[in-house]
């Protein structure tokens, strides 16, 4: 017998463990002492006296697995980790074990199909598990964020009647409609955003305007305009005007920042709400609270806030889908705030302007100017005709103090004790402006031809390098910001350079 089962056994050259040992002492022990191999009739010999010994051994296997077990569970539940998210959202089947650690192996590893693959392939294979993991993770979160599903979208088409939307991306046509609207007014801004791995997120200058009232949605693609236009910019400054959104300071910070505009009478939904309705205090706390919160509060229905949120708001023209967001942005605001009036009146509140409007000036220690983003912003790749930036821009910041100083974060280029002269060129667009006070397209075409005008950027740039140049030339402050705002990216470029010279003269 033991000759027969010297024939037919056969033991393979690589042992491989499809599960972990009992403990790692005992696995190193094992991989130093055991041999590669045994010899045949060694391992003939031990099958038979195990068939001999096998009642007994039985037993006392039984208790040593038992032992292994019990050590095991105790072992687990001394470094029981919290179950990853990935499992509880997808539902997927957790390991009865999870061991404290699992090198890789330096045998083959056995597959379910009963082939072999190298160790090397076989971390590749886990490693590749891992990697989609991790997208699940990522669509896992990013589906936890989407709106709730139990609340209707809103949409400014169930109103009745409906307001008309009005997309514009004409200068002209901007100031005659926006002169139709009748406060108060929804408001909100839409821009660019960059997002890029292991790098800070910029922003572009601002490229859509949404203004609402009951009647109509109008949306000012400023982005696609040569210039801001006027009579928009005089209703976002008018303190008649009441303008409501959430967060809405930064956005009017934000117009400063792109086009020096001192947006005024801008009322913060979450505090308004802090004022008119007793109730909103025992939810939230704090005076700040997203827009799609408090739509969901006041409308019992809830935004989309979709991939288009972070799409290119700078193309040309708009996408229905972007038009359609953008109305529904501004129209839900107004409504927000008209419900909040309601309970007002119906409960007979009073209510104090002062706790919940805020404005936005160049003087105000609350309208922070960081240029630095916007720079980085302004040099990425965009599809927007006026993205030449200034390589000058530096960051300011408004002091705490009562004077009316600013802290520039490095040394400006244009604060030095040596001075070159005006260039000749600089010169000359300088006087066409200051002396014979010239509109800037005359200037254009005066500088070089009638067929071939110079940019309306590089004149303006022209004129503030010469007075940068030599500060005694006389010039009016209001009357160079007017002229610099004439063009969309000249404020951006010489703003900070404005702001050093406004703060010396109060």
């Amino acid at each position: 017998m033991a000759l027969h089962a010297l024939k037919e056994s056969k033991i393979p050259g690589t042992i491989c463990r499809l599960s972990p040992p009992s403990s790692p002492s005992r696995r190193v022990s094992q991989a130093v002492t055991r041999p590669a191999f045994k010899p045949k009739l060694l391992a003939a010999l031990d099958a038979e006296l195990s068939t001999v010994l096998g009642t007994q051994a039985a037993p006392s296997k039984r208790n040593t697995n038992a032992s292994n077990m019990q050590s095991a569970n105790a072992n687990s539940r001394a470094v029981s980790k919290p179950i990853h998210p990935f499992f509880i959202t997808t539902g997927e089947a957790l390991p009865s074990e999870i061991p404290d650690f699992a090198p890789t192996p330096k045998t083959t590893i056995l597959k379910s199909n009963g082939k072999s693959v190298p160790a090397k392939a076989a971390a590749a294979s886990e490693k590749l598990q891992d990697a989609s993991r991790s997208e699940v993770w990522a669509k896992t979160v990013a589906a936890a964020e989407q709106v709730n599903p139990v609340l209707p979208l809103f949409s400014y088409t169930d109103y009745n009647p409906g307001p008309a939307v009005v997309y514009t991306r004409h200068e002209e046509e901007a100031n005659d409609l926006v002169q139709t609207l009748k406060g108060p007014l929804g408001f909100d801004l839409e821009w660019r955003v960059f997002m890029r791995r292991n790098m800070p997120i910029t922003e572009r200058r601002t490229a859509l305007v949404q203004l609402a009232d009951e009647r109509m949605i109008l949306l000012v693609h400023v982005s696609a305009m040569n210039r801001f236009p006027q009579k928009v910019k005089e209703v976002i400054e008018s303190r008649t005007f009441v303008k409501t959104g959430a967060n809405i300071r930064n956005d009017g910070q934000k117009l400063f920042r792109d086009f020096g505009i001192k947006a005024a009478g801008l009322v913060e939904l979450g505090a308004f709400a802090h004022q008119a309705d007793p109730a909103f205090h025992t939810v939230y706390k704090r005076s700040i609270v997203s827009l799609i919160r408090m739509v969901e509060m006041y409308t019992n229905k809830t935004l989309d806030k979709g991939k288009v949120r972070t799409g290119n708001w700078e193309a040309i023209p708009l996408t229905q889908n972007q038009i359609t967001y953008a109305a529904n942005d501004a129209h839900c605001a107004l409504m927000v705030y008209k419900r909040l009036l309601a309970i007002a009146a119906e409960r007979k509140i009073d209510l104090v302007p002062s706790t919940y409007t805020c404005s936005v000036t160049c003087n105000s220690s609350n309208s922070t100017v960081s240029s630095a983003a916007s720079t980085a912003a302004d040099v990425a790749v965009s599809t927007s005709s006026s993205a030449k930036t200034s390589s000058t821009a530096q960051t300011v910041s408004r002091t705490s103090s009562s004077s009316s100083t600013y802290s520039f974060s490095r040394p400006l280029g244009y604060v030095t004790d040596v001075r070159e002269p005006p260039r000749p060129q600089h010169m000359r667009a300088y006087n066409l402006w200051h002396n014979s006070n010239m509109p800037l397209q005359t200037i254009c075409e005066t500088l070089r031809s009638k067929e071939n005008p110079l940019a309306q950027s590089t004149v303006i740039s022209y004129v503030v390098w010469a007075l940068q140049a030599d500060p005694a030339l006389p010039f009016s402050l209001e009357r160079l910001k007017a002229f610099v705002q004439l063009e969309a990216g000249s404020w951006r470029r010489h703003r900070d350079w404005i702001l050093h010279v406004d703060s010396r003269k109060h």
